[in-house]
């Protein structure tokens, strides 16, 4: 399903990089950075020009995200994502950092599209939470694009099996490590 996604993205050049980018920022499952390299690579635009396109596009779409997050309520967040867990982590971060946690989240491979439903859940400050993520977005995709052009498609390859198994086992953790949790804890409670 994420190649077709990332496919349908393709095909239309550095405009589906904006859009799937866009997406990401509040519910498309495929972050762009595949998208992004896959361009890069070959050599679409200028691999900078094509992070910039990237970084804009995520933001705005992280406007939309925190605005979901802000005046849609709790409960349009749920049923967006019924799995509670990227919301929750998103808020802890929230309470603990601030600033830092858009840094932190802007600059990894964690979901954006969680911070910025918590951001506005949280109702933390718009323009330094936009005014924060584009340099941070910016830095990270240059960084990205400029590496899958140095490092070549077979890098891009497997760049992408290696993060969907990686994504995949992390998930298989938590959730095991969920099930453990509250087995135990039932077990406890019942004594």
């Amino acid at each position: 399903m994420l190649e077709n996604i990332k496919e349908f993205f393709n095909q239309y050049g550095s405009i589906g990089l904006f859009l799937n980018a866009f997406f990401d920022g509040f519910c498309l499952p495929l972050p762009p950075d595949f998208l992004l390299s896959t361009l890069a690579i070959e050599k679409i635009a200028n691999p900078t020009v094509l992070a910039m396109i990237c970084s804009l596009g995520s933001v705005i779409g992280g406007c939309i995200g925190y605005c979901i997050g802000r005046f849609g309520g709790r409960k349009l967040v749920d049923k967006i994502f019924p799995n509670h867990f990227w919301v929750e982590k998103a808020e802890v971060l929230f309470r603990k950092y601030g600033v830092w946690a858009i840094v932190i989240d802007a600059f990894t491979p964690i979901p954006y599209k969680a911070l910025t439903l918590g951001s506005g859940l949280m109702k933390f400050n718009p323009v330094v939470f936009a005014l924060v993520s584009f340099p941070v977005r910016s830095l990270r995709y240059i960084l990205v694009a400029n590496t899958a052009v140095f490092l070549g498609d077979q890098f891009r390859v497997e760049f992408e099996r290696t993060f969907l198994l990686v994504v995949i086992l992390i998930l298989l953790i938590v959730g095991i490590g969920i099930q453990v949790k509250n087995r135990f804890l039932n077990s406890t409670n019942g004594n």
